[in-house]
């Protein structure tokens, strides 16, 4: 029974961090979508939280009626003639009344396609770029509250592997580390560090369970199974006491642009370390949405057991920095296809037929979801956790 309230305790809480990592940013992305279209005089018939079927219409602005749908998994902005290619756009139908027919009229003026390309890029880069600066602000705000001096930190043990020294040996999860071969457990380093040096040598190690200390003996593995460590342990630090060093409001912005950069160069670099070998697939693979739910779950956990906002605003930079850069991907069907699609016809002075754009983007979106598919199988079948032994 435990089990399966572990199991529907797991599946909600990743329910909840698929809905507070992803669902926001790809509400932002459509953001930057609408406020860029009407900007540039194209008229959004409808931004939506969630997907349809709808459930109510929470207000209108201009032209665009903002509403609430019940599918959780985003949102949208709906442009006028969006779905409609130029060679597709129809004369208002003679049943119309005239008032219906002077605004259909009107809004074939304030389509998508109706506009220039030089009007049509902006639209298009503006969700990605959203995102990105999105990621930007996040990682200066990560610098904001200055920098963390940790002044205490215990290492907890989060998973026991089975047969490990560690179970052998009777240690359990939750246990605190207090000291490794008679020296003080004071940070993740220390345990790493002893541990590697003692390799196939007997040591003792001291734990603390509910309140009572108790010191076991193993011996660290030398030749330990894939995926596990000498003693077969996952350790967490936990900070127990940590004051912060206020940075000048400059520094920050110097240090949270230097991470964004990094983030960058890094997501840029990795297709090519994964083909080259520098970074192991297992560590490195995409994610999808399973894995991204189960991180943000773990995170809002060590959140609430650090009392600080740091891990969330850490993976969120992370997140929205991805989303903005696979969109920018040249690919039929992200925004990055349209892109393409654009700056194509404003070289060439020619637009892509309409029929040639929707088989790209049929054939895209069809790679797609068997890329999502795959990469959902793989999430199952390899989860990725943050406290994972």
């Amino acid at each position: 029974m435990s089990a399966v309230v572990d199991f529907l305790t797991q599946g909600a809480g990743m329910i909840v961090g698929f809905l507070v990592a992803l669902v926001p940013l790809i509400i932002l992305h459509e953001l930057g979508h609408m406020l860029t279209a009407k900007a540039v005089g194209v008229w959004v018939r409808e931004f939506g939280i969630g997907f349809p079927p709808r459930i109510v219409k929470l207000f209108r602005w201009q032209e665009t009626d903002f509403t609430l749908n019940w599918l959780p998994l985003g949102g949208f902005a709906a442009m006028e003639g969006e779905a409609a290619m130029p060679a597709a756009a129809e004369s208002a139908p003679e049943e119309l009344s005239p008032e219906q027919q002077a605004y259909e009229a009107e809004a074939r003026k304030h389509s998508l396609y109706a506009q220039p390309p030089a009007r049509r890029l902006p639209i298009f880069l503006s969700g990605p770029l959203m995102n990105i600066l999105i990621a930007w602000v996040v990682a200066v705000a990560l610098y904001l509250p200055g920098l963390p001096v940790i002044d205490a930190m215990e290492v907890h043990i989060t998973g026991v592997a089975p047969n490990s020294p560690a179970e052998l040996a009777g240690i359990q999860p939750g246990d605190v580390l207090v000291s490794i071969g008679g020296q003080p457990v004071e940070t993740m380093d220390t345990v790493v560090n002893f541990t590697t040096e003692h390799l196939g040598v007997e040591i003792p190690l001291t734990v603390r369970r509910n309140g009572a200390e108790m010191t076991v003996r193993l011996t660290p593995r030398t030749n330990p199974p894939e995926g596990e460590g000498a003693m077969g342990v996952a350790l967490q630090g936990q900070v127990v006491a940590q004051h912060y060093e206020k940075l000048p409001f400059s520094q920050a912005v110097a240090r949270g642009s230097g991470l964004f950069w990094e983030s960058v160069k890094q997501l840029i670099r990795l297709p090519a370390d994964l083909i080259s070998g520098v970074l192991p697939w297992a560590t490195a693979r995409p994610i999808g949405i399973v894995n991204i739910s189960r991180l943000s779950y773990e995170t809002l956990q060590m959140s609430a057991d650090t009392g600080t906002l740091l891990p969330i605003l850490s993976l969120v930079m992370s997140v929205s920095l991805s989303l903005g850069i696979f969109n920018l991907l040249p690919v039929p069907a992200l925004d990055g296809g349209y892109i393409l699609f654009t700056l194509v016809e404003m070289i060439s002075g020619k637009a892509m037929t309409p029929a040639l754009q929707a088989r790209l983007n049929y054939v895209a979106m069809l790679l797609l979801l068997l890329i999502f598919a795959a990469v959902t199988v793989l999430d199952i079948l390899y989860p990725v956790s943050l406290f994972t032994p």
